[in-house]
């Protein structure tokens, strides 16, 4: 399934990246319950548990940022799996784009899911696109929140 949006946040490219990058964002930005752990730069493990349709899912995970090309362009790619449930991939690319009063955050990507998760997904899947963009919201407005903290 594709999934795709934009944005609009009043915070830097830099400020965005940096928020993407740090974990205990990530954490708050996921469903509650939810972990992040940083294992290295740019590489992260999670846990996140979401009410999905009429199941529960827990699905442990990792996920990573990488450059990909142009300096404010980054390719994050999602893989989680649960052994009832199935397998979550998620690769989306971010690219941010700079106007006179305002960044956008410009994303797209594919999500795929096997087994339970995707047939749940496959009935979901507006909304699975919503999820998506209720967390970059809620990363663009938590680094807008640490810009005017830092201001």
């Amino acid at each position: 399934m594709e999934v795709s949006g934009l944005i609009r946040t009043t915070c830097s490219p830099d400020d965005l990246l940096t928020a993407l990058n740090d974990a205990e964002i990530l954490t708050a930005v996921l469903p509650k319950g939810s972990r992040v752990d940083q294992t290295g730069e740019g590489a992260f493990t999670f846990s996140v548990t979401k009410n999905v349709g009429p199941i529960k899912l827990t699905l442990p995970g990792t996920l990573t940022i990488t450059q990909k090309g142009k300096r404010r362009a980054k390719t994050i790619s999602v893989r989680a799996a649960h052994i009832i449930a199935g397998k979550v991939d998620l690769d989306l690319d971010i690219r941010f784009e700079l106007s006179a009063d305002h960044t956008r955050l410009i994303y797209t990507g594919e999500l795929a899911a096997t087994g339970l998760a995707g047939r749940v997904l496959g009935e979901y899947a507006t909304r699975a696109n919503g999820a998506l963009k209720a967390a970059l919201t809620r990363l663009a407005t938590r680094a807008e929140g640490q810009t005017t903290q830092g201001a």
